[in-house]
């Protein structure tokens, strides 16, 4: 609906209230999330809704695959930025990576789904009372 540039800003503001009135993420981490939750995941979304569009997949399955693959994509980041910035005393960041990939896997993929599920019922809803149009289908 607005592109992944509108979407990083607008996380970014929501990622900014979440530090100061929730206390949740921080502003010292402002940047890791920006960039996983507010860059990589809205950019991800959107290369995948135009790659469903034009594969020719019907608009349900573009939008599940399009909000799952967006969770996942952030949460990918989230582990090389982890990974990095706490190496693995023996296998160093590399090792560290792929243990926050197993720990997010266990996690993250059942959420992701989940929310994949809950996207096209809501998108579904949407178009349906014309509150958006659809545009790429």
């Amino acid at each position: 609906m607005f592109g992944p540039g509108v979407v990083a800003i607008l996380g970014a503001v929501v990622l900014l209230f979440q530090a100061l009135l929730l206390a949740h993420g921080g502003l010292t981490t402002l940047g890791a999330n920006g960039m996983s939750m507010a860059v990589i995941g809205p950019v991800v979304g959107y290369l995948v809704w135009k790659m469903a569009c034009r594969a020719g997949l019907r608009r349900d399955v573009a939008v599940f695959l399009c909000a799952m693959l967006a969770d996942l994509a952030t949460y990918f980041v989230t582990s090389v930025q982890l990974g990095v910035a706490f190496p693995d005393p023996h296998a160093g960041a590399t090792g560290s990576v792929v243990k926050f990939m197993g720990i997010f896997c266990l996690t993250q993929i059942p959420v992701a789904i989940a929310e994949g599920l809950l996207t096209v019922m809501i998108y579904d809803q949407l178009t349906k009372r014309q509150v958006i149009t659809v545009q790429g289908h």
